[in-house]
């Protein structure tokens, strides 16, 4: 990733028209992320709406710009996350759960406990 593509990717979006369709390199501009964050996040089912025309996956700047807009900017770390809960430095969700395992509890034979299925 050179700075100048950044540059001229970010100023590119930015005079684009809201209907405008944007490569996942662009998109990964953007959002400061990488492309493979972008593809992880489609495969998941989650992330900004994309489109596909054929093999190709795009995206609509009015689009990037909504999914942006869900998050706000926060001056401290523990102000309120999207979900509602109070976040903390390390980003766990409500503080009073800090240091608890949160989550449904895992099964004998669940291969993430590293016990036999």
């Amino acid at each position: 990733m050179r700075k100048n593509d950044r540059i001229t990717s970010l100023a590119e979006f930015d005079s684009a028209p809201e209907t405008t369709l944007f490569n996942q390199i662009t998109i990964a501009y953007v959002r400061d992320c990488s492309t493979a964050t972008l593809e992880r996040d489609r495969w998941a089912g989650g992330g900004i709406p994309f489109i596909k025309i054929g093999r190709l996956v795009k995206y609509r700047k009015a689009d990037v710009l909504t999914w942006l807009a869900q998050y706000q900017p926060q001056i401290s770390t523990s102000e309120t996350g999207l979900d509602g809960s109070e976040t903390t430095a390390a980003g766990r969700g409500d503080s009073k759960q800090h240091g608890k395992l949160s989550g449904k509890p895992k099964k004998a034979g669940d291969k993430s406990l590293g016990g036999a299925a």
